[in-house]
């Protein structure tokens, strides 16, 4: 009996250390056959691009390229958690204000990209944040101005035309004498009145982006350029252009019925007039009264890679692989969305869409979003920056001052030590 026992305890011993030697075996392995496994997560819609550039880095590296769907922000929203864990991809795409705030809390891999003459100073910052680089560019974002071809031969210019469409009895608003819905902008949203103020001379933070102790939303040109706002909510616009809940959904149904003959818009709406067979066009913002140029936000995103990664070289390399000229081509190819890589920018350029050229073109007058994380505070604190205006509950100056003020006191409760 005792030998029973003794044979039975060397048999679950040798199994165990069996199991353990497998565990082990398949750990260094990744799983797959011996090759090392690099997982990428991506959004459902970007997954058949992902597959077809995947094969050309598995046999340069010797490695399987696994992919993982995922919303982007809900993988970003998830990364500090599931990272320590041992549950996060090994890169994933990464909106250029998310980068930053990513990157200084310890979540992002800083890279050494062996190319930056690849992209263009504004696309290296945006992925950039205390001299440390946590990411590569892969397209760039920003408004631009919608018009329908069937009421507007050409786009406006200069917001003086825009003024004087709404003098055009085809865009009277029949429910309120006098309002017009010639021109349409969400400038109660911060996100689409930035480029008012900024071309006015506002500014979010000083040095670049970088300098939150410095905020210019409430200096003389941001004032002016609430002045102006506050002149279309009250001369031209309808009262409900003020609710900001309900806005968007009213500009959308007005431009795609044919009553409005221009709407300011990001790249994500163009699908939309497609499909409803709108014959629009696209193009740069209108020149400001001042004479200065529209500045919207400079957005986007980026390839990024988690600290948490257990293959750091492999990870650096499909960054800069996934967006390199050819790649970043493809991706162009496949999505409609505008390379950050500059030859694979011009050559989509040379494809005559519209909607590419413009967004290329109000790039250039474009502001890269501070990707600093005290900008989490600018968006809450300046939310009803023109809508108190607009709404007559406050002067410009005072609906500036106010905002600002919010913005100063929540950056110094939370990151000022």
């Amino acid at each position: 009996m005792q030998h029973l026992k003794k044979g039975i305890l060397v048999l679950l011993a040798s199994v165990l250390l069996f199991g353990l030697a497998a565990c082990s075996s398949s750990k260094e392995t990744g799983g797959s056959g011996g090759k090392k496994v690099l997982t990428v997560s991506v959004e459902e819609v970007y997954k058949p691009y992902v597959e077809s550039i995947k094969e050309g880095f598995e046999k340069e590296n010797d490695v399987t390229v696994k992919i993982v769907e995922k919303p982007m922000f809900d993988q970003l929203e998830a990364l500090p958690l599931d990272g320590p864990a041992g549950n996060a991809p090994d890169v994933m795409l990464a909106a250029y204000d998310r980068i930053g705030g990513l990157g200084q809390q310890g979540h992002l891999l800083e890279v050494k990209p062996s190319d930056t003459k690849s992209f263009g100073d504004k696309e290296m910052q945006q992925v950039t944040v205390g001299g440390k680089v946590y990411g590569i560019p892969l397209v760039i974002e920003t408004l631009v101005l919608y018009y329908n071809k069937d009421l507007l031969k050409t786009p406006p210019k200069t917001f003086n035309e825009l003024e004087d469409l709404t003098k055009d009895k085809r865009f009277a608003f029949s429910s309120e004498k006098g309002k017009s819905t010639a021109f349409l902008a969400k400038w109660t949203d911060f996100y689409m009145s930035y480029g008012l103020m900024a071309g006015y001379g506002g500014y979010v933070f000083g040095a670049d982006g970088t300098d939150s102790g410095d905020i210019g939303l409430n200096n003389k040109g941001a004032v002016e350029a609430v002045e102006y706002a506050e002149k279309w909510f009250s001369e031209y616009w309808p009262k409900g252009m003020q609710d900001n809940t309900s806005a968007d959904d009213f500009i959308q149904q007005t431009f795609m019925d044919g009553k409005a003959a221009a709407v300011i818009g990001g790249p994500w709406s163009a699908s939309n007039y497609k499909e409803a067979g709108l014959n629009y066009g696209a193009a740069k913002i209108p020149t400001l009264p001042n004479g200065k140029e529209y500045a919207p936000f400079a957005g986007g995103k980026g390839w990024v890679a988690s600290k948490y990664t257990k293959e750091p070289e492999l990870a650096e390399k499909w960054l800069q692989y996934a967006a390199n000229d050819e790649n970043a081509y493809r991706f162009y190819e496949d999505t409609n969305e505008v390379p950050a890589n500059l030859a694979a920018r011009k050559k989509a350029g040379e494809q005559k869409s519209e909607l590419t050229s413009a967004v290329i073109t109000q790039y250039e007058t474009a502001t890269p979003t501070p990707n600093i994380p005290e900008m989490a505070e600018v968006w809450t604190g300046a939310e009803s920056l023109i809508f108190d205006a607009a709404a007559g509950k406050k002067s410009a100056q005072q609906s500036a001052d106010d905002a600002v003020r919010v913005i100063k006191e929540n950056i110094k409760e939370k990151y000022v030590k």
